[in-house]
């Protein structure tokens, strides 16, 4: 059953990538295995930082977008617990999982949210995210093709990165991640401004991002255009033409 499964991802992903980007592909065809209306794939880095490598429409971007300002939501919780993440109804009033994120991925479209851990043995890559725009729990055969799903994920992620040196990011993959180290640059920036750690850089670029409706990747790429300034004596953020704004 499971080989027959493979078969058929295999058989996808051959026929995606004639017109997609490798990542783009995993997601898409990982949606299409699921039954689910879209899917991102999330790598996570040594701080824990989440990367979006690929989402398969709009609705899923803005969920990784979403995971990646609030640090909460499934990713987030599957790829540092290593288990597998299911929310059957977001807009339940007794879901108190994720305060912030549940009801903002509500109005993103979402009405439920799974997520399968990226792991080869014990090594931690990330996470598979799927969502449905209808409230319910995942079937049988759903959650097997998600774990399956996941396996050709974290090979996929491997092969790609087969080469590269350990402590750098293979060029195939870092030309599919569209995070594309932009918020780790930013965060560098202001933790120069500001004279702080760069981790107390990136949670003051996520709250800015959060109170500002921005998704953290668009107010990252200003921040290293240098759009933006981030004065720590006010703890205000500066338009780059003199106008200041908080």
């Amino acid at each position: 059953m499971a080989n027959d499964r493979l078969i058929t991802i295999f058989a996808l992903l051959a026929k995606c990538k004639e017109s997609n980007s490798y990542g783009e592909s995993l997601c898409k065809v990982a949606a299409d295995v699921t039954d689910l209306s879209g899917a991102g794939i999330a790598l996570t880095s040594e701080s824990s930082v989440l990367t979006r490598l690929c989402t398969s429409n709009d609705v899923a971007g803005a969920l990784l977008d979403l995971e990646m300002t609030l640090q909460e939501g499934p990713c987030t919780d599957a790829s540092a617990g290593s288990v597998t993440v299911e929310e059957k109804d977001l807009a339940s009033s007794t879901n108190s999982r994720w305060l912030v994120y549940a009801p903002l991925a509500t109005s993103a479209g979402a009405r439920a949210v799974f997520a399968f851990p990226v792991c080869i043995g014990a090594v931690r890559l990330g996470a598979l995210s799927l969502y449905r725009d209808k409230k319910g729990r995942l079937t049988d055969s759903q959650a097997s093709d998600g774990y399956l799903m996941a396996s050709v994920v974290g090979r996929a992620v491997l092969a790609m990165q087969a080469g590269a040196p350990a402590e750098a990011l293979a060029a195939e993959l870092e030309r599919e991640v569209a995070f594309d180290f932009t918020i780790h640059q930013a965060a560098g920036m202001v933790s120069v401004q500001g004279a702080m750690s760069v981790g107390n850089a990136l949670v003051t670029l996520r709250t800015h991002a959060f109170a500002t409706s921005t998704a953290l990747l668009a107010l990252a790429k200003r921040v290293v255009a240098r759009e933006v300034i981030f004065e720590p004596a006010s703890g205000a953020w500066r338009e780059a033409t003199g106008g200041t704004y908080t």
